[in-house]
């Protein structure tokens, strides 16, 4: 199994560098990313558990490689909480339709910001405006397909593969930017078991990698899980948006 992916993989690779001036969407990849969209849409409430791979920025030269952890709760269109611990420091985010707030449980230190009036927006905005990209959400919009048609070149569907001894759909796309992968489960509910995402610029190509665990769907969560109130002891410093 893993060698059969590892050609496609290859395959995936090559078909795009010579296919790269091409549009290719496969109607089979489309299903499959319609179906997770449709299945996002129509949910209440999410929870779930990543585990994040990601290449880092150390100097002008290369990257490293980068871990953490994260628990998500998303309710509702505009409201959400987080833990990610990272390097063993405990993060927290909290956003309740109108102001995103980080706290580091280490540091004793909170930053608040008012952001957009919904989820999707608000991760937006806190990767563009401070370069936090919390959490790979591009499934999250009931029109994935649409969107994947409107930023890639190429979808295909690449056939199927285990995640974790998961049995799931592998579907790849890219643009001249990045590379983008995504393995749904073959359970009757359409989610993501991992995404992978290779972007292509200077210096070097870079990657992100998410596993996503413990899915839990349409619990109700108290409104108060998405407030922030300080600890004792505490201190609010200024969130500097990047240049």
């Amino acid at each position: 199994m893993k060698k059969a992916l590892f050609f496609s993989l290859i395959a995936f690779c090559c078909f795009f560098r010579t296919q790269a001036q091409e549009v290719f969407h496969d109607s089979t990849a489309l299903l499959i990313l319609d179906k997770v969209g449709a299945y996002f849409g129509e949910v209440n409430s999410l929870k779930f558990n990543t585990k994040t791979s990601q290449d880092v920025g150390f100097r002008d030269d290369f990257f490293i490689k980068e871990f953490r952890s994260g628990e998500f709760i998303i309710q509702g269109p505009n409201q959400l909480s987080a833990k990610v611990i990272a390097q063993g420091k405990p993060q927290y985010y909290f956003y309740n339709g109108s102001q995103i707030v980080y706290y580091s449980l280490e540091d004793k230190i909170f930053v608040a910001s008012e952001a957009p009036d919904n989820t999707l927006d608000m991760l937006e905005s806190l990767y563009t405006d401070f370069g936090i990209q919390l959490v790979a959400a591009d499934f999250l919009y009931p029109d994935f397909a649409f969107h994947m048609t409107e930023t890639m070149d190429y979808i295909e569907y690449l056939g199927e593969a285990e995640v974790h001894g998961q049995k799931c759909f592998h579907v790849g796309a890219a643009n001249a930017e990045m590379t983008f992968q995504i393995w749904v489960s073959q359970d009757l509910e359409a989610r993501p078991a991992k995404i992978v995402v290779t972007y292509l610029g200077e210096p070097y190509a870079h990657q992100v990698e998410v596993t996503f665990e413990n899915w839990e769907i349409n619990e109700t969560y108290p409104d108060s899980i998405f407030e922030f109130l300080p600890p004792p002891n505490s201190k609010q410093i200024t969130w500097t948006k990047k240049d």
